[in-house]
């Protein structure tokens, strides 16, 4: 009996290592319930005396435990202030269990209807902070606590909107997110309001322009269509800059009113300087002989395709002139370039040519030059401008994205070599400058097909087996056992081509990992839908250029139709058309983070460098078919009246 009591223990332990007075609550009536037409009507805004308010932050955290030992001897509706009093109080000091527990047995149909919505916001705070986003939401969109807004206090009000406009952000429903803040603007400060108009502004410029003119006639509030327009102003006619400024001088016309009307947003108030200051003369420097002759004869495809598409639409060009970076040395070339009167140049590719460039210019190029492509450094002579596809990009965009997702412990999965090592060491920087941790990381080589191997010991469903077999040798029989993975991972970050992508998914569901999340890079996906043989990455999420996903881009059309070959070098022509786009808003650039140009390779932006940063588009491969803003393309359709 001893021995079989020793090993039922043994058994276990083996398979376990693998003061104040409270202010009266005051009664308030029950809110009637809303209709469902009434869920995004536009809600008034009530006027309510501050002093009548609740507010957690000037309450003493130990006025709390009073109030937890009043509340069970109080009348129902008063023991339900004092609960929910105590765990707002809590929230703010990040208390989130114990606030969730203080509150876990009220019911909200029970309370009147402010009660009520201060129980879901509690709630859906608590759910925020555990990365239940989704849940937090329906908290939030339950119809008795939409009901209860419409009575609210504009400090409730307030409150809920931001709240809800997060968690939208957060799920990729921008459109969502900016019609919450938009509804509270008319309501904040003029101290406040700057702030709220750039999350606005922030929110619509993740929104393609053909959604945002989808959804100009889908509500009736005059604020809410105004940004919507001036919005697909900003993301329209990037490659004309005479078209745009037109637009948006008929809707400064339009909008007198306008919250955004004096102080226009994105650049915008910038455009005429863009017109006055753009070169009449560009240099395009690019290989189109030697090793890099195909990228080079891409990117120029590229750019001319987007010259001619601006000259067709009545917008001005430049005279373009075209130089072989290959056909002599850089710096003497560049200053042959400079000799015949260009006032702006474009390139070179060649990482050996733009550290040349730099060397013999320490301190300023003597025009500005737009480098396609990005050089290690801290500091770089003024009017250099680098722009390239730089994989480091999105390595940090993945963590930034995961970090806003809640995640805080990665795994990285990367090829072997100083390709892999250089991306997976970008996003190990940027993931733990966000304050993320990284619990393991591992290499892989695709030519030896050591994914299971690789894959199974930074799991460590090895040590799962080890254990099994102690345990087999010290029992003496085999007992039911599955063997189990460590559980301190909460996504994977993944760089891998799409023949290795294919190979590895399968086997993180093999060694039961299927359930983490997988990012990845661009370099997951080819380029072009192949459901046959992306079934094998269903799930993963990765990042890549707008051009790769749009398929009825007429620019992109036009270069298919007219290029055999255009298939592999999609992204070189995204790549071209932007670098054009580019050397007409350098300017606009400059303006902070408030200069942002739309284009193919991604949202643009400039940093104090000097270099031109990327933000591309999130998708997720679904029944092996990349689907573009996942999160969010099921709310996009949404009536937006309020």
């Amino acid at each position: 009996m001893k021995t079989s009591t020793f090993t039922l223990i043994l058994v276990a332990t083996m398979l376990a290592s693998c003061s104040s007075t409270p202010t009266p609550p005051s009664k308030k009536p029950t809110a009637k319930p809303a209709s469902s037409s009434e869920q995004f009507t536009f809600r008034p805004r009530p006027v309510a005396s501050a002093d009548s308010e609740f507010n957690p932050a000037t309450v003493d955290l130990k006025t709390v435990e009073q109030w937890l030992i009043d509340a069970k001897s109080s009348e129902p509706e008063e023991a339900a202030e004092l609960l929910l009093r105590s765990a707002e109080v809590l929230l703010r000091e990040g208390e989130l269990a114990r606030a969730d527990d203080v509150v876990g047995e009220l019911i909200a149909p029970e309370l009147n209807a402010d009660q009520a919505l201060r129980l879901a916001i509690i709630r859906a705070r608590v759910q925020r902070g555990h990365a239940e986003f989704s849940q937090a939401l329906a908290q939030l969109s339950d119809p008795l606590i939409e009901s209860a807004v419409l009575e609210a206090p504009v400090r409730r009000q307030m409150q809920y909107s931001q709240l809800r406009a997060s968690l939208y952000e957060i799920e990729g429903d921008y459109l969502s997110a900016a019609r919450e803040r938009i509804f509270i603007d008319p309501m904040l400060s003029p101290g406040q309001q700057p702030s709220n108009r750039e999350s606005i502004w922030g929110a619509l410029m993740q929104i393609p322009t053909s959604m945002l003119v989808k959804n100009i006639n889908s509500s009736t509030n005059r604020d809410y269509i105004g940004w919507l327009e001036l919005a697909s102003i900003a993301k329209d006619n990037q490659n004309n800059i005479d078209a745009q400024v037109k637009q948006r001088d008929a809707w400064l016309r339009n909008w007198p009113q306008h919250p955004a009307h004096d102080a226009l947003p994105g650049g915008l108030d910038k455009l005429n300087d863009l017109i006055v200051e753009r070169a009449d003369q560009v240099a395009l420097i690019l290989p189109v002989t030697g090793r890099l002759a195909a990228y080079g004869k891409a990117i120029r495809d590229g750019f001319f395709a987007a010259y001619y598409e601006t000259l067709n639409q009545g917008g001005s060009v430049p005279q373009i002139n075209q130089y072989d970076s290959n056909a002599t040395d850089i710096n003497t070339l560049y200053q042959d370039v400079l000799n015949s009167g260009n006032k702006l140049v474009i390139g070179p590719l060649e990482k050996e040519n733009l550290s040349a460039l730099v060397a013999n210019h320490p301190s300023s190029m003597n025009v500005p030059t737009l480098a396609l492509n990005r050089i290690d450094g801290n500091r770089f002579p003024n009017g250099l401008y680098q722009f390239g596809l730089n994989p480091e990009d999105e390595a940090e965009q993945i963590a930034e994205i995961a970090m806003s997702k809640g995640y805080s412990r990665a795994l990285i999965l990367t090829p072997e070599g100083s390709w892999g090592q250089k991306v997976a060491a970008a996003f190990a920087q940027r993931w733990q400058d966000l304050n993320g941790k990284i619990v393991a990381s591992q290499t892989f080589d695709a030519s030896k097909n050591n994914y299971s191997e690789r894959i199974k010991s930074i799991l460590q469903i090895d040590k799962s087996q080890q254990r099994l077999q102690r345990l087999q040798q010290i029992i003496g029989f085999r007992p039911t056992y599955e063997p189990y993975r460590r559980s301190d991972i909460d996504f994977i970050f993944l760089l891998a081509r799409p023949n290795e992508g294919r190979a590895i998914k399968p086997l993180l569901a093999y060694h039961y990992a299927g359930d983490i999340p997988v990012y990845a890079t661009s370099h997951i996906y080819r380029g072009s839908n192949s459901p046959g043989k992306d079934q094998d990455i269903n799930g993963v999420r990765f990042i890549d250029i707008p051009w790769i996903f749009n398929q009825k881009s007429a620019i992109r059309r036009d270069i298919n139709a007219g290029i055999p070959s255009s298939a592999g070098y999609q992204r070189m022509y995204a790549l071209g058309v932007d670098s054009f786009r580019l050397h007409l808003r350098l300017k606009q650039l400059r303006n902070g983070a408030s200069g942002q140009v739309f284009g193919e390779t991604g949202t643009l932006t400039l940093n104090e460098l000097g270099q031109i940063e990327r933000e591309l588009s999130l998708a997720e491969i679904q029944d092996g078919v990349a689907v573009v803003n996942p999160l969010g393309a099921a709310n996009q359709d949404v009536s937006n009246d309020f």
